[in-house]
């Protein structure tokens, strides 16, 4: 289980309320989308060798049918 929180270290009224402003900020789906493609994480072991593993014999099976 994963925590997400933001820590807020105004100093000045103006940047608190800058910071609470910023909640209220609406995204498009366009928006989302290129966010999350350009944070998406690299796979990670195992799950990309599993693919990788049976990748031949898949091929081998496609092309039989």
């Amino acid at each position: 289980q994963a925590v997400t929180t933001v820590i807020v270290g105004a100093k000045r009224i103006e940047q608190l309320e800058d910071n609470i402003a910023a909640t209220g900020v609406q995204l498009s789906a366009d928006e989302l989308d290129r966010l999350n493609a350009v944070s998406e994480l690299p796979r990670e072991y195992p799950g990309w060798m599993l693919e990788r593993q049976g990748e031949y014999r898949r091929e081998q099976l496609k092309n039989q049918s």
